[in-house]
């Protein structure tokens, strides 16, 4: 049985393009600090980051306390990373989110009085270090 011309084709056009596809997928890398197509161990700076908040009392505008400070404080070989402080409610919405670059020592205290967030609606904190 011979088969029409016109399915060898689009046969053979087919083997290329999965080959060309394969192809481009094994040049992908992958780092220590990124990750794409393939698997790498991304190394951790420290084992757990601790995060906390702090309250002030306002005076000015709706008084009673508000969200003051989230001070974040990781290990030394976090140092010059980037961080984001998220603030959440009973629901795991957020408040709030603050982000910055931990200092020298893998520590920022981010500030969050301009978001004038109620400390009584604050159920949660959380922190993701990203390097």
């Amino acid at each position: 049985m011979k088969l029409p011309t016109k399915h060898l084709i689009t046969v053979g056009a087919g083997v290329v393009v999965f080959g060309a596809v394969s192809a481009f997928a094994a040049t992908l890398a992958v780092g220590s600090t990124s990750l794409g197509s393939g698997n790498a161990t991304v190394v951790t700076c420290n084992a757990s980051a601790a995060v906390s908040y702090t309250s002030s009392y306002s005076v000015s505008g709706p008084r009673g306390y508000r969200l003051s400070t989230t001070p974040v404080t990781a290990a030394a070989g976090c140092a010059g990373m980037a961080f984001k402080v998220t603030v959440t409610d009973a629901a795991n919405d957020a408040l709030a989110e603050q982000t910055g670059t931990l200092d020298g020592t893998g520590s920022a205290i981010p500030g969050f009085s301009s978001a004038n967030v109620a400390s009584s609606l604050v159920t949660g904190v959380s922190v993701v270090i990203t390097g």
